[in-house]
């Protein structure tokens, strides 16, 4: 009898954010649930270099496989594909840009305009949003007639009954990019973590054991006055730390019947 395989079921893909709402969470599948709870930052040692450094870990058990590093892969390729779609990046995206923000600037009323100020002012928004995606400016204006910029660098409530600025609406493009840029960078550093090192309880016990035995040596390794010597038991003498002048025996003698110091002539 050949034996059965039982395949295993179908990964399920990530979704791309809702781009009318990108910092809201979006739904994540299991499998990347819980790579996302277990991820952490680790001082250890690199497995290819040997050195030590900061890195990204997953437990060994959570490593991705193959199909789950392809699937991620593809999504953060289209994550910096959604943050490339700029006015400088192509003139498709410039035209789109200019176009949501004419409509802004028809919906909403300026306290000074005319029909030369306006295409002035449309070159101005142009100059300030030329390097964000046209997504964030139309989730942007969107949250403008929402009421729901948040605030301005002076820590003020927004106007919400008058067009913005072309700075005060890159300010809440730039918000409208964070999340999605968040996303890439987490999963950017699911793909680069290496396999978390754990050591075994009998391990630890012995390193707990070694420290216990270590620090029942009251002496530290270095004597007074530098020499490598036993510390007095008495604290005080200790404190100085090898800082104490060295006795010179020619400065003073002892004499023990009278315990009188007489100075060296």
């Amino acid at each position: 009898m050949l034996p059965v395989t039982i395949a295993s079921p179908p990964l399920e893909p990530l979704q791309l954010p809702d781009l009318r709402n990108p910092g809201r969470t979006p739904y994540w599948p299991a499998w990347v649930a819980s790579r996302i709870d277990s991820l952490k930052d680790e001082h250890q040692r690199d497995a290819q270099s040997g050195k030590r450094s900061t890195m990204p870990t997953l437990p060994a058990t959570l490593m991705l496989t193959e199909a789950e590093r392809e699937e991620v892969s593809r999504h953060l390729r289209k994550l910096h594909a959604l943050c490339g779609q700029t006015p400088e990046a192509s003139a498709e995206y410039q035209q789109a840009t200019l176009v949501a923000v004419t409509q802004m600037m028809l919906a909403l009323p300026s306290a000074t305009q005319n029909e030369l100020s306006a295409e002035a002012r449309g070159e101005a928004f142009l100059d300030a949003l030329d390097d964000l995606p046209t997504w964030s400016v139309r989730s942007a204006i969107r949250k403008w007639h929402r009421g729901e910029c948040g605030l301005s660098e002076s820590g003020q409530v927004y106007n919400y009954h008058w067009c913005p600025a072309p700075a005060e609406l890159r300010r809440a493009a730039m918000r409208e990019c964070l999340g999605l840029k968040a996303q890439a960078m987490l999963f950017d550093r699911m793909l680069k973590a290496q396999p978390l090192i754990e050591y075994s309880e009998k391990h630890c016990s012995y390193m707990r054991r070694s420290l216990s035995e270590l620090f029942r040596f009251r002496n530290p390794p270095v004597g007074r006055h530098g020499s490598g010597g036993s510390v007095s038991e008495n604290l005080v003498d200790g404190a100085h730390c090898g800082t104490q002048p060295k006795h010179n025996p020619a400065s003073s003698v002892r004499v023990a019947a009278g315990d009188v110091d007489i100075a060296a002539k």
